[in-house]
């Protein structure tokens, strides 16, 4: 999710929703030595998972295929539908009751949803209002056996518990035929992320999000996963096939997961050959004219569009009279869809498919190469989303084409901040098709392995669209403030428990993960483990512990004090130069201002093409060239082999926090000479209430003026003015 995750531009009511603070502990792992080896049991990985991060060859997971007829109600705004579902028990259990996630019906009064929403400030009281004042959440009509037996069933908060009649072994499969209604609620009143948005004209657009009884996961690890939905923690659910057929009135147009099965049936032949071909630029299968006429059109005929898919955990889908549908393909073949009103279409046509094409490529070079044949991505206002193939936003520009004009400016109708906010959140949103929809993160429990690895590898995308795209997440020096606040919790946090899922999930994750792609390990190191961990655990349910195996595996070093230390812990780093030492006499220290340096994309990343110079038509008013100067000076080399001509500093380094990490360390000499230092993690093995005493060898002939922790800023130190002197020599 990223629309309320880009937090200084969009919905702030989300922030009370999204982002209340629960007083749970977090998981820890138990202190003392912070370089132990971690443990498979630590780690919680049992038989089923093996110790280099790969699934065990008798890993298992369940599957749940879905056979779904849906009528969309535009005038009573409800959904009414029923499914075939197939359930097959791939675990080693015996299963007496089967348990679906009912994710609206945290809507309803007196849900734990609506209770954790009442802590919450006057904005949270008026989206409780608003809810209240609407009729929410499902209504199950009908739970039976395919052949019609009726199962007992209940509903407890967002769960839907079926008692089985005969228990469902191990191998076996049982077949449910369900049948609910559900009504659809003004997204931006009641802050979900199903609904519907009403246009100034009178119009309409619904999206249809956790709409169905969704198979809740039950796995190796934990069970059933029976936290109920508090709109914090996202999802977990099952892999299966999915065919849904879609009710909609003659003039709207449907977007959804999986794959549109008949063209013919829904498009005329104009739009037929533009939703056909094979083009890499885009087309309009309906453009502005056609969109027009739909919204001014109102019919009672239907009109069924049937998509399918195979191996989706979900399944949403929108629709709307007001849709303009533009496609192009990718280099891989994929289709790519955008479905904007009017409203958006100055932003949207510009920047939206290009985004989507660098996106993929993006995520392929990180992860595997996505198999979706479509990705499609929404206008819709409110809360934004992803699901598998299909992806909301909610960003609109400013003001319209024809008010730009009448200012004689060559400003576009968007701001740039909403310019980034666009193309951040198409980032964000469509890399979420690696994670979690291609590789199965439990969302409910960890919120961090799919949005922090994806915000992980926006940071990059974003960096490569263009030198001054205004990125949020994934800059260590961005989280220092919060390492260093009573509000700070271990990135490891239950997701319903995270007092800021922003900063923590999001953010310290992306920033961790590029301290240890440039301090800890290599770039190349990095990125292998990442790939392997991902092309491994396509298609499964991968841990924590599972990926903390994986990189160990790949870089070929124990990582458990990183782990411990960021992870499992809510620790810090504040890196000082204490006193230097020469042949016995202090030196007088001076302190220098530290120089903020560019990101460490562009440093240490070593980024220095863009988006922008390969197609300059997605440059605008507000696109700047690369400064001068932002990569990094090289260094001399090593320092000096020690001989009888050295001359030794002994220099006093501390960590006036309780994190560890390797020490970035930049020595300048009298004669120009710079070297850049890693001071190995392992090296506050010996340290003495967090201070270092390190004996630097310099020629004799030269002499030490100055050093500076951490130049590029590659840590979090939470209190720059201690890590930079000068020597005055006397």
């Amino acid at each position: 999710m990223i629309d309320s995750c880009r937090i200084r531009k969009v919905f702030g009511f989300a922030a009370a929703i999204l982002f209340s603070a629960s007083t749970a502990s977090a998981q820890t792992i138990a202190g003392g030595d912070p370089f132990a080896r971690l443990t498979q049991t630590e780690l919680g990985l049992g038989a089923f998972r093996s110790a280099n991060g790969a699934p065990a060859e008798n890993y298992w997971q369940q599957r749940v295929d879905y056979d779904i007829e849906v009528a969309l109600q535009p005038g009573e705004q409800r959904l009414e539908a029923s499914a075939l579902v197939r359930y097959y028990n791939r675990s080693p259990d015996t299963l007496d009751t089967l348990y679906f996630a009912l994710d609206h019906d945290a809507l309803k009064n007196g849900s734990a949803a609506e209770f954790r929403l009442l802590t919450g400030d006057e904005t949270a009281r008026q989206i409780a209002t608003a809810r209240n004042g609407t009729s929410s959440g499902f209504n199950i009509q009908s739970v039976k056996r395919a052949n019609g037996e009726a199962l007992e069933w209940r509903t407890k908060d967002t769960l839907l518990q079926i008692r089985l009649s005969n228990p469902l072994k191990s191998g076996e499969q049982l077949n449910l035929s369900l049948q609910w209604q559900l009504p659809l609620t003004d997204k931006r009143a009641t802050a979900v992320r199903s609904g519907y948005e009403m246009l100034d004209d009178g119009k309409r657009i619904f999206v249809a999000a956790q709409w169905f009884p969704r198979a809740v996961a039950y796995t190796d690890y934990a069970g059933w996963q029976l936290k109920p939905f508090l709109q914090q923690g996202e999802f977990s659910t099952e892999f299966g096939r999915y065919r849904v057929r879609i009710s909609a009135p003659e003039n709207y147009v449907v977007a959804a997961s999986g794959d549109l099965q008949n063209p013919r049936q829904v498009l005329d032949r104009q739009q037929l050959r533009a939703w056909q071909s094979d083009s890499p630029g885009p087309r309009w299968v309906v453009d502005e004219s056609q969109a027009d006429r739909n919204r001014s059109r109102t019919t009672r005929k239907q009109k069924q569009w049937l998509f399918s898919g195979e191996s989706l955990r979900d399944f949403a889908f929108a629709a709307s009279p007001s849709f303009q549908w533009q496609v192009k393909r990718d280099s891989a073949g994929r289709r790519l869809q955008l479905f904007f009103p009017e409203e958006a279409a100055s932003l949207w046509r510009t920047f939206g498919l290009e985004a989507i094409d660098h996106t993929l490529k993006s995520f392929d070079e990180a992860t595997f190469t996505l198999p979706l044949e479509t990705i499609s991505v929404v206008n819709a206002a409110g809360i934004g989303m992803e699901y598998p193939g299909l992806a909301t936003i909610a960003t609109r520009p400013e003001r319209d084409e024809t008010m730009a004009e009448e200012t004689g400016t060559n400003q576009p109708p968007w701001d740039a901040l909403t310019k980034y906010d666009f193309i951040g959140s198409i980032i964000h949103e469509v890399g979420h098709n690696y994670l979690p929809m291609a590789i199965n993160t439990d969302e409910r429990e960890w919120a961090w392995l799919d949005e922090g690895l994806v915000s992980f590898i926006e940071y990059h995308a974003e960096h490569a669209w263009e030198a001054n795209f205004d990125v949020i997440y994934g800059e260590p020096r961005s989280v220092a403030d919060y390492t260093a606040s009573e509000v700070h919790q271990p990135i490891m946090t239950s997701a319903d428990s995270l007092h800021r899922k922003i900063g923590n999930a999001y953010n310290k994750t992306a920033s961790v993960l590029n301290m240890l792609r440039h301090l800890v390990l290599t770039p190349e190191d990095f990125d292998l483990a990442l790939r392997r961990f991902a092309i491994n655990w396509q298609g499964k349910r991968p841990m924590p512990g599972d990926f903390f195996r994986a990189m160990e595996a790949a870089a070929g070093e124990d990582l458990s004090w990183f782990w411990r230390s960021w992870f499992f812990e809510a620790h810090s780093v504040d890196f000082a130069v204490a006193a230097i030492k020469h042949k016995g006499i202090s030196h007088t220290l001076h302190m220098t201002e530290q120089r903020e340096p560019p990101a460490i994309a562009y440093t240490a990343g070593g980024i220095q093409e863009f988006v922008v110079d390969r197609q300059p038509a997605m440059a605008d008013a507000y696109t700047q060239p690369l400064q001068a100067g932002t990569t990094p000076t090289e260094s001399t080399g090593t320092l000096p082999v020690p001989s009888e001509r050295t001359s030794w500093y002994s220099i006093t380094l501390k960590n006036l926090g309780s994190g560890v990490l390797p020490l970035p360390l930049q020595v300048t000499t009298e004669k120009g000479l710079s070297y850049q230092l890693r001071i190995p993690p392992q090296t506050w093995m010996r340290a003495q209430r967090g201070t270092l005493e390190l004996q630097l060898p310099l020629p004799e002939e030269d002499a030490l003026s100055g050093l500076c922790i951490d130049p590029l800023w590659l840590t979090p130190d939470t209190d720059r003015s201690n890590n930079c002197i000068e020597i005055k020599q006397s």
